[in-house]
């Protein structure tokens, strides 16, 4: 069977990287080849004998007297014996080198051994038969067939080509919040305001994905947005959902109640959005708010939100969600001990223990 170009091209950058690897590995048998000592010294001993010849020619030519000469004598001969005991000192911890005959079985053992089990796991845990995949052919294939990701990769590429596709934009931007890649949903929706102008809609949108980005808090650039947005459309239901939760959080529970009660006697009546609105007007006035079934899974939630809080305890927008949600569900014990904990947390903060004061249990959820 023939092989392909890139198949050529994958066993040649394998080959290599086996080359790369059996080169590291065999080095320290090469270098222990060659490690054989050396005449440790030999060179400073050659130098004082030279001297030794020297001095008894300068005799010889009456340059230096008899006693200068035994003086330089004496001297370096000392020198001479301390660099043939420095020598025979070296010679003796120089470790001996290993066996040739072990390096060699040595070298031949991983040279054959590692590329032979390489492909024996690779065979045995790999997929060689497997027919290759390519991006193209993936994406070939009806947009119902495809998963949220593959949806997202064929958009992309379309965007890519035509970046003034709004349909494009409008159509990836909720994807995008799908997978929880909230900050690529505002980027989005932006890219679509650029293209096709700035809406009602397309703003609410935006800053539902900033709150998400934000961990569910309204923050400065969400609230532009949805101020925008009502701006242009006063009864937007997702901003004025979403402004709603914004005046919660401040502890203005009528004013959120206000909102949500002005949009819902506006809304149609099969509006899909409205039951929605009904169940959180009813968890803040502390009626009948969570059914029975959803119950564990809120409480899952702010168990979670509980747990992120003894890590990171300085979330003073976090302690007040902690606190509103213990107290939608009745439990006024865990929210008093919320809390209490969230008031030492800020003891040194007047404007946290200011907003804290506001909490009182049974404030945002009266029995």
């Amino acid at each position: 069977m023939l092989l392909s170009a890139n198949e050529i091209l994958l066993f040649l950058a394998f080959a290599g990287l086996t080359g790369l690897v059996l080169w590291l590995l065999l080095r320290p048998l090469r270098a222990g080849a060659s490690s054989v000592p050396q005449d440790v010294g030999e060179s400073e001993i050659a130098i004082y004998r030279d001297q030794l010849a020297e001095i008894a020619r300068d005799l010889d030519r009456g340059t230096i007297g008899e006693a200068e000469a035994e003086a330089a004598r004496v001297e370096v001969s000392r020198r001479l014996i301390a660099a043939g005991e420095a020598q025979a000192e070296a010679a003796r911890n120089v470790t001996k080198p290993s066996d040739p005959r072990w390096r060699r079985g040595a070298a031949v053992a991983l040279a054959l051994g590692l590329p032979m089990l390489t492909l024996f796991i690779y065979l045995g845990e790999g997929a060689p038969g497997l027919e290759g995949q390519p991006i193209e052919a993936r994406l070939d294939k009806p947009a119902d067939e495809l998963p949220v990701e593959g949806l997202i990769v064929r958009v992309e590429r379309r965007l890519k080509d035509n970046p003034d596709d709004v349909a494009g934009w409008e159509t990836i931007a909720p994807a995008y919040v799908m997978l929880g890649r909230y900050e690529e949903a505002v980027r989005a929706w932006t890219r679509a305001m650029i293209a096709g102008g700035v809406t009602a809609e397309r703003l609410a949108a935006r800053g539902e994905a900033r709150v998400l980005a934000n961990e569910g808090t309204v923050g400065a650039g969400a609230k532009a947005d949805l101020e925008k947005a009502i701006e242009l459309e006063p009864m937007e239901p997702r901003a004025q959902y979403l402004l709603g939760l914004a005046e919660l959080d401040e502890g203005n529970r009528e004013a959120a109640l206000t909102r949500w009660k002005a949009l819902l006697a506006s809304a149609p009546a099969d509006a899909p959005w409205a039951p929605a609105i009904r169940g959180r007007i009813d968890a803040v006035e502390g009626r009948a708010a969570i059914a029975p079934e959803d119950e564990p899974m809120i409480r899952g939630m702010v168990e979670g939100l509980a747990a992120r809080l003894a890590e990171e305890p300085n979330d003073i927008e976090g302690w007040i969600r902690l606190v509103r949600s213990y107290d939608v569900l009745q439990d006024r014990e865990k929210a008093l001990e919320a809390l209490e904990t969230a008031r030492k947390t800020f003891a040194d903060d007047a404007e946290a223990l200011a907003r804290l004061d506001n909490l009182s249990p049974g404030s945002t959820a009266p029995r």
